[in-house]
């Protein structure tokens, strides 16, 4: 989106952070949105769409009378989606919000990053068509714990390094603690029928879900060794990861959803 957007659909590890998030998160979002009751003949935007799987999830249920815009700044992910789907490039930051009225409005991952988050919350609640839903989901970085090590050295590994990355991540302007305040910024959006649900898994090492944050490391290797993390630290900080012995909780997933 903008150059202070940390991560990159381009980048070669793009391609492992996404079906991570995947793994760990859709099953979650699924549950949401289909309690909301999005169904056929849904108008719907799927902000920051990423992989594309939560929107090809929607045009399944939308079906042909409904149709599911689906947004990036970087579409080259996006393939392959159903028909009632259209894949445009869009920045949500900079660009006017799309002269349609939407049932549904979903972004996960995506707006923490931007300061202007608050603001941007406004903007797509004034793009709901009346009774419509948005629903937003982000992560609480700071609320991973290691549940399961070989070694002190391992665990000692983890948290130093996933430590910096956070703390990087917070002086770009993300705001780690964002997630917690999603239903008192949709209520301030001026939604009704608040809700919010939180869920937490397991990343046990070497497995699908936990490549996120060997993803994150790589891409973000080069600001990491700018803010003094030696290249080996990252390296043993990878090896851990692939340690099915070691386990460590998923990133909070806070999700939070209000009708305008």
């Amino acid at each position: 989106m903008d150059d202070d957007y940390p991560f990159d659909n381009a980048s070669a590890p793009a391609n492992d952070r996404m079906s991570a998030l995947q793994a760990s998160y859709d099953a979650a979002t699924v549950e949401h949105l289909a309690n909301l009751g999005v169904g056929p003949g849904w108008s719907c935007w799927e902000i920051g769409a990423g992989g594309g799987s939560i929107a090809r999830w929607l045009a399944e249920r939308a079906g042909a009378d409904g149709h599911v815009l689906a947004t990036d700044v970087d579409t080259r992910l996006l393939a392959d989606l159903p028909s009632n789907t259209s894949v445009v490039h869009h920045d949500v930051r900079e660009e006017p919000v799309p002269d349609r009225k939407f049932d549904l409005i979903h972004a996960r991952l995506v707006l923490i990053h931007f300061p202007e988050r608050d603001e941007l919350v406004a903007k797509l609640s004034a793009a709901l068509a009346p009774g419509g839903w948005l629903v937003l989901e982000e992560i609480e970085a700071r609320g991973q714990t290691v549940l399961e090590t070989p070694d002190e050295a391992s665990a000692s590994v983890f948290r130093s390094v996933q430590g910096r990355i956070i703390d990087l991540l917070e002086r770009a302007g993300s705001d780690v603690e964002w997630a917690g305040r999603l239903p008192d910024v949709l209520a301030g959006a001026g939604l009704r029928e608040i809700g919010s649900g939180r869920v937490t898994t397991r990343w046990p090492g070497g497995g699908t879900e936990i490549r996120v944050l060997a993803a994150n490391s790589l891409e973000l290797a080069d600001k990491l060794a700018e803010e003094g993390v030696p290249a080996e630290e990252l390296e043993q900080f990878r090896k851990v990861l692939g340690d099915p012995r070691f386990t460590v909780s998923s990133y909070p997933l806070v999700s939070a959803w209000g009708r305008g």
